[in-house]
């Protein structure tokens, strides 16, 4: 596997990269990993913030959905069923 330790297993751009790292100076080097690090945690509470925002979201969405499904079937939605298949059920006798 492409290291510092088996730099021949590299190609090209990787050994180069490798040689440009290894050039630094430990302080540079360190303050580079240092910005990567913060970059990565900032792009990991950014996820975070969005699912958060998506959860959030899909919470208020639910309720709404349950109020109108609640207020529909209140609206008298089963009484028109039952009264629907009354109807049918008497067309059958006859």
């Amino acid at each position: 596997m492409c290291s510092p330790k088996n730099i021949d297993l590299c190609d090209a751009d990787k050994k180069a990269e490798i040689q440009k790292y290894q050039a630094m100076d430990a302080k540079e080097l360190e303050k580079l990993i240092e910005e990567k690090e913060a970059e990565l945690e900032k792009t990991e509470k950014d996820f975070e913030a969005f699912i958060e925002g998506l959860q959030k979201q899909f919470e208020d969405e639910m309720k709404v959905k349950d109020e109108k499904v609640k207020a529909i079937k209140a609206s008298g939605l089963g009484l028109m069923k039952a009264v629907k298949a009354s109807a049918s059920s008497g067309k059958d006798e006859l």
